[in-house]
Parts: structure tokens; sequence; C-alpha cells
């Protein structure tokens, strides 16, 4: 299965005195573990679809789409941001993808493969 996510809400401030209190756990969870957080950035699951349906499209692609969304098959995770959706619209295939990259201006879309 291949879940499609985009982002949905960004950009807590971790520095914040308003921060809520999870929020807070997150920052000291990724402090213990090495990490900074510079933001918190929150994805939403908008469309599954099946492995199969996904690599239709990819096939029909040119090849810098066949390229970018290919390597879902490799790194199971790609993100999609506004520069990479400008290229890949006019090589795509008429489908749920396309349309959804047409209308990416800001933030991103996470495009992961379930292992």
């Amino acid at each position: 299965m291949i879940e499609i996510c985009k982002l949905t809400k960004r950009r807590v401030d971790p520095t914040s005195p308003d921060l809520p209190e999870k929020y807070k756990q997150v920052k000291i969870f990724s402090m213990a573990v090495g990490h900074g957080v510079g933001t918190v950035d929150f994805m939403e699951c908008i469309k599954k679809i099946s492995e199969e349906e996904y690599l239709k499209v990819v096939e029909d692609c040119g090849e810098y789409a066949q390229f970018k969304l290919g390597n879902l098959t490799k790194y199971f995770e790609i993100e999609v941001f506004p520069e990479h959706a400008q290229l890949l619209v006019p090589e795509m295939p008429d489908c749920y993808l396309k349309t959804l990259f047409s209308s990416l201006e800001e933030g991103f879309i996470v495009i992961r493969k379930s292992i």
C-alpha cells in the first residue's frame, strides 16, 4: 500500500513560551537522541493507493518523473516539494498525483511505501 501524505500545519516554534506540553516532550526526546528541533511539522495521510496503481502511473511518466517517483521502491519514502512538482506535472499522465502536484504551491507531499 502507498500512502500519500501532505503537510497540514507548519512550524511550531520550539522556543515559544506558549509551546504546548506534548511538543515540549518531542523537543526533550529529540535532544536526548542527539537531534535538535528547529520546527515541528504535521503530516496527514490524504490518500492510499495500491502499489500496482502507483507503479502504473510511474510507468506512464516521462524520464524525470520515472526517476523521482520510481525512487519509492528504493527508499520507501520520497518528498515532493513545489520545485519538484513543477517538473513532474508535465511528464505525468492524468491521475490523482498529477492533480495534487499541480496545486502544490507551498509545503510538500510525502509518498510512503508500507514495509
